[in-house]
């Protein structure tokens, strides 16, 4: 199914106000945030399952066959060649926060160059991060 952009910026806001709340492995994290964004696309994705730290993320990683969140999101989804040609809801990865878990960071593209996502400034709410658009390592076309 192919969504006008107006569409896609529709159903990203409906996404976004949903997720914006304080980052949480037991509710709202990268990956839940993603499978949603899928989702309001028009993608079928399975369920994510339940994890509670960045340790049982990367166990349920391992369930899915995948050893990164890029792998996993490679099962579902094809990969930009240039991810600066993202659309507004497309997903893009910026590198994990170097006091972090180790997970690359998933986000939304705005499809303006800024990625919806949380981030170590303030992880109290999803936010707009500004000109990301030149650190994200990889993106995939919703």
């Amino acid at each position: 199914m192919s969504l006008t952009l107006n569409l896609r910026a529709r159903a990203t806001a409906d996404v976004m106000a949903r997720f914006d709340k304080p980052f949480s492995w037991q509710g709202a994290n990268c990956i839940r945030l993603a499978r949603e964004q899928g989702v309001a696309l028009g993608h079928k994705l399975p369920p994510v399952p339940v994890f509670r730290t960045a340790t049982g993320a990367k166990r349920a990683l391992q369930k899915r066959g995948a050893e990164t969140v890029a792998e996993l999101l490679d099962q579902f989804f094809p990969r930009w060649e240039a991810p600066a040609f993202a659309l507004v809801g497309d997903l893009c990865m910026l590198p994990p926060e170097p006091d972090g878990d180790g997970l690359d960071a998933v986000c939304v593209a705005d499809g303006l160059g800024n990625l919806f996502g949380w981030h170590g400034s303030d992880p109290t709410r999803l936010s707009a991060i500004k000109f990301a658009q030149g650190h994200v390592l990889v993106a995939w076309r919703l």
